[in-house]
């Protein structure tokens, strides 16, 4: 397989196994939910953290750039190139 339709599946792939992981959580929050299998047991629990809350600056803190960083990540991006407008399958042609 071409390692870019390779990526481009996984990505799929895990999308979907998010997707469907979500909606197993929201099933876990509900009251009366089923949390037991026979191998294993969902714990659900509230966990408190401490959030800066950076919008409760004074504007002239968090306008001033001295206080501000550039940084660059490298972003690698997979979209599905257009088909014909046939929609058929890849032909390959036989000489």
């Amino acid at each position: 397989m071409d390692p870019v339709d390779e990526y481009a599946r996984l990505k799929d792939d895990i999308r979907r196994l998010q997707d469907r992981a979500e909606a197993l959580r929201a099933e876990f929050l509900r009251p009366g939910a089923r949390l037991r299998s026979n191998r294993y047991e969902i714990t659900v629990r509230r966990q408190k953290r401490r959030v800066f809350a950076k919008d409760r600056l004074p504007p002239e803190v968090r306008d001033d750039p001295r206080y501000w960083d550039d940084r660059e990540t490298e972003v690698v991006l997979c979209r599905e190139i257009a088909r014909s407008s046939a929609g058929d399958e890849d032909i390959v042609l036989i000489e």
